[in-house]
């Protein structure tokens, strides 16, 4: 079961959930870094600009972002694929499959 992102969603606890409702017990699983897991360093930089939540992220937009300090290219790139990965995981519960758009 799935929970959609709701108006207060902490990023901090997304990877947790979504180990809690995936298999991570599983030998391919254990070694891999989830798409809702963003690492501490990039917590740190968002949380420092006041971005806690999902939807303060999603505000932001690309240009803040790339604009904070301790984030760099790797970080927006992180950023940006635990979005994706949101915006399919919220698709998939909704039954509605969503676009792909390049972010450069």
């Amino acid at each position: 079961m799935t929970t959609p992102a709701t108006s207060a969603t902490p990023l901090s606890t997304l990877a947790e959930t979504a180990v809690a409702s995936g298999e991570w017990w599983k030998e391919d699983s254990l070694g891999q870094r989830s798409d809702l897991e963003l690492p501490t360093r990039v917590l740190v930089a968002l949380e420092n600009a006041g971005i806690t939540t999902v939807e303060q992220l999603r505000a932001a937009g690309p240009h803040k972002l790339r604009e904070l300090e301790g984030l760099g290219k790797l970080g927006f790139e992180q950023i940006v694929t635990l979005l994706r990965a949101l915006d399919r995981q919220n698709g998939a519960s909704n039954g509605h499959q969503q676009g792909q758009a390049g972010v450069r």
